[in-house]
C-alpha cells in the first residue's frame, strides 16, 4: 500500500498538478486566504512554541517524567494480555460424574444443568448442545480429550457481542455460581475456548520426574495456592484416574528360584496378548519377508481366567506357571501420560477471570512463591508452560521485532540527514507515541465496562506505529534544516518551520487518525483482533503529533545548544 503510494505522490500527483495548474491560469488567482480558526489555531502554537524554547530544558525534562511516569504505569498498574478474549462467542460446562456412571444416569444429571442454561438471556444464549461420554475441544485435535461414560459436556454458542452487554466470562462465571447447587458430579466446571492461535491452559505449572506420588506431592502446595488466589478458577491436574487395569506383580524372590527375570515374564505376558513373531516366511515372488505372530485367541484374551493358563520358559528350558511367581491386581489407571525430554510429567492447571488476576500476574507470583521450592525433590523438576510460555516468547518476538524497525529506521534517517546526531532528533517522536498508547490503554481500561489491557495485538499497533510517528518530526526537521541553510537564525528558523508545517502535519495526522477511528471503536461493526490494534495507532499518532510540533523543536535546540559548547559548531551551518 505504501509502495503504491509513494508511485502516486512521485507519477500521477505531478501529472495532475500540471492539468491544474494549465486551468487556473486561464483565470486570475489570488493569493488563498487562511481560514479564521486556522489563524486563531497558528497564533496560539506560535505562543505555546516561543514560550515552550524559551524554557526547552524545563520542557525536555517534563516529557522524560511523563515518559517514565508511563512506563511505570504500564509496568505496575496495567494487565498484558497474550488475547484479550472479545472473539468468544462460546464456553463449555463440563461434567465428570463417579466412573462407571452409566450413559442415561449422565443424561438425567445434565438436564439440571441445562435447565441452568435454558434460564440464560435469549439476547446472549444462541443455543447449546449437550454430549455425553467424552470431553474434548471443538476446535480440531485435543490431546487432552477424555472418554468415558461417566463424562459430559454442554456447548453453549452465545449471540454476537454486539447483541449483548455481558462478556462471556461475564456469563460463564454467573452460571459458575448456580452449578455448585447440583449435586451427583466429582466435578462440574466452565471452561473458555482460547481466542487466537492455540495455546496452553492459562496457568500450566509442569512437574517432570518418574514416581507419580511423588509429583503429586509436589503438586499440592500449587493446587492450595491457587484454589485461594481470587479471580483463578478449575484447578485441576492431569493425573486423573478412570481406566480400570490389570497389573501383574511379579515376586522377584519366587521368580529366581524358578531361574526367571521380570523381563522374561513382562515378555510372554505382552506375547499371549499383543503376540510374538515365531518365524517369518517368504513367498517365491515377494522382496520382504512376512512375520509370522503367534498370539492367544480373542475369545483367551478377553478372558480373566487367561493368566491361568499361561506359562513361562525359563533359562533351564522348563515351563513355569505365571500364578507361581505372580499374582494379577485389578486398579484404576491413568486417563493421560503425558512425557517430556523422556520423562513423565504432571501439570496443575487452572483458569484466569483476566479481572482479578491474569495469567502474567498469577505465573509470576508462583514462581516468586516456590522458587527453591523444586530443590527438596532431587530428579524432579518444575516448570511454567502454557499461555505464560506462549506470552515470553511473544514478547521476545515483538522486542526483536521493535529493536530491528529502530535500527532500519535509523540507517534510512542517516542516510537521509547525512548526519549521526538528526536522526535521534527525528526518533525522539518514538517515545511521544509509547506515551500515548500506554495512558489510552490505561484510561480505557479503567472506564470501560469490559476494560481494554494491553495485549499482543496492541504491541503489534505499537511496532506498527514506530514508522508512522517518525514522518512528522522528518518533515519538521527537514525542513529547519532548510531554513537555517538559507541564513536564517535558528530561533527563527525553529519558530517559522513549525508554522509552515504546522498544516501539512495536522492534515496527515488527522487523516489517518480519522481512518482507524472506526476500526477502533468498532464504529458500524468491529474486528475484535483489530481494534487493540487501531487503537494503538490513533493514540499514539494522537499524541506524538501534539507533542512532536513542540517537543521536536526543543529537543532540537538541545542538541544544537550541546554541539555549539563542546564540539563548538552547530548542527547546520547559518
Amino acid at each position: 500500500t505504501l509502495s503504491a503510494s509513494l508511485f502516486e505522490a512521485f507519477i500521477i500527483l505531478p501529472v495532475h498538478l500540471a492539468d491544474a495548474v494549465k486551468f487556473f491560469k486561464r483565470g486570475k488567482t489570488g493569493q488563498h486566504k487562511e481560514k479564521r480558526w486556522f489563524v486563531f489555531l497558528k497564533n496560539i502554537y506560535t505562543k505555546t512554541l516561543k514560550i515552550c524554547l524559551s524554557r526547552r530544558y524545563f520542557v525536555f525534562l517534563g516529557m522524560i517524567l511523563v515518559f517514565f511516569f508511563s512506563i511505570w504505569v504500564a509496568a505496575t498498574q496495567m494487565k498484558f494480555l497474550l488475547f484479550a478474549g472479545e472473539g468468544i462467542e462460546s464456553f463449555w460446562v463440563r461434567a465428570e460424574a463417579k466412573k462407571g456412571t452409566p450413559l442415561d444416569k449422565m443424561d438425567e444429571q445434565l438436564q439440571h444443568v441445562e435447565n441452568f442454561i435454558s434460564e440464560l438471556p435469549k439476547e446472549e444464549v444462541e443455543s447449546y448442545r449437550t454430549y455425553i461420554g467424552g470431553i474434548q475441544s471443538e476446535e480440531g485435535f485435543d490431546p487432552n480429550a477424555k472418554r468415558g461414560s461417566h463424562l459430559g459436556q454442554i456447548t453453549v454458542f452465545l449471540t454476537p457481542m454486539q447483541q449483548r452487554e455481558r462478556t462471556p466470562q461475564e456469563i460463564a462465571a454467573s452460571i459458575r455460581e448456580k452449578l455448585k447447587t447440583i449435586k451427583g458430579f466429582e466435578k462440574l466446571y466452565t471452561h473458555l475456548p482460547k481466542e487466537g492461535p492455540p495455546t496452553g491452559a492459562d496457568i500450566e505449572v509442569g512437574i517432570k520426574g518418574k514416581n507419580f506420588s511423588v509429583m503429586q506431592e509436589i503438586a499440592e502446595p500449587f493446587i492450595k495456592y491457587l484454589k485461594n488466589r481470587e479471580g483463578v478458577s478449575n484447578v485441576n491436574t492431569s493425573y486423573d484416574f478412570g481406566k480400570k487395569q490389570l497389573r501383574v506383580i511379579v515376586d522377584e524372590e519366587k521368580a529366581k528360584k524358578y531361574f526367571l527375570t521380570v523381563g522374561q515374564v513382562a515378555t510372554s505376558v505382552r506375547n499371549v496378548f499383543r503376540g510374538g513373531v515365531a518365524t517369518t516366511i517368504k513367498p517365491e515372488k515377494a522382496e520382504e519377508e512376512i512375520d509370522v505372530v503367534v498370539r492367544f485367541p480373542e475369545g483367551a484374551r478377553n478372558d480373566l481366567n487367561v493368566f491361568e493358563k499361561i506359562f513361562i520358559p525359563n533359562s533351564k528350558g522348563n515351563l513355569v506357571k505365571l500364578t507361581s511367581v505372580a499374582y494379577i491386581e485389578e486398579s484404576e489407571g491413568v486417563y493421560l501420560i503425558n512425557h517430556l525430554d523422556g520423562k513423565r510429567v504432571l501439570y496443575v492447571t487452572a483458569q484466569v477471570d483476566n479481572k482479578n488476576a491474569t495469567s502474567l500476574e498469577v505465573n509470576h507470583e508462583l514462581q516468586k512463591k516456590f522458587k527453591d521450592y523444586g530443590n527438596n525433590y532431587l530428579n524432579y523438576s518444575i516448570f511454567y508452560s502454557g499461555e505464560f510460555e506462549d506470552q515470553m516468547k511473544s514478547r521476545k518476538n515483538l522486542l526483536t521485532s521493535y529493536a530491528v524497525a529502530l535500527f532500519i529506521i535509523f540507517i534510512l534517517l542517516v542516510a537521509m540527514f547525512r548526519s549521526l546526531v538528526q536522526p535521534f532528533i527525528v526518533m525522539s517522536a518514538i517515545p511521544f507515541g509509547i506515551i500515548g498508547v500506554i495512558l489510552a490503554f490505561w484510561v480505557h481500561d479503567m472506564i470501560l465496562p469490559q476494560g481494554r489491557p494491553l495485549n499482543f495485538f496492541a504491541l503489534m499497533g505499537l511496532v506498527g506505529l514506530t514508522g508512522i510517528v517518525v514522518n512528522d518530526s522528518v518533515v519538521l526537521v527537514d525542513f529547519i534544516n532548510r531554513l537555517r541553510l538559507k541564513g536564517k537564525d535558528r530561533m527563527q528558523s525553529l519558530i517559522e518551520a513549525g508554522e509552515i508545517r504546522l498544516r501539512p502535519v495536522i492534515m496527515t495526522s488527522i487523516t489517518t487518525i480519522g481512518g482507524l477511528v472506526s476500526v477502533a471503536y468498532g464504529i458500524g461493526g468491529g474486528d475484535p483482533f483489530l481494534k487493540p490494534m487501531a487503537l494503538a495507532i490513533v493514540w499514539g499518532l494522537t499524541f506524538s503529533t501534539l507533542l512532536t510540533l513542540v517537543g521536536i523543536p526543543c529537543i532540537y535546540a538541545i542538541i544544537d545548544d550541546i554541539m555549539e559548547k563542546v564540539f563548538h559548531r552547530h548542527m547546520v551551518k547559518e
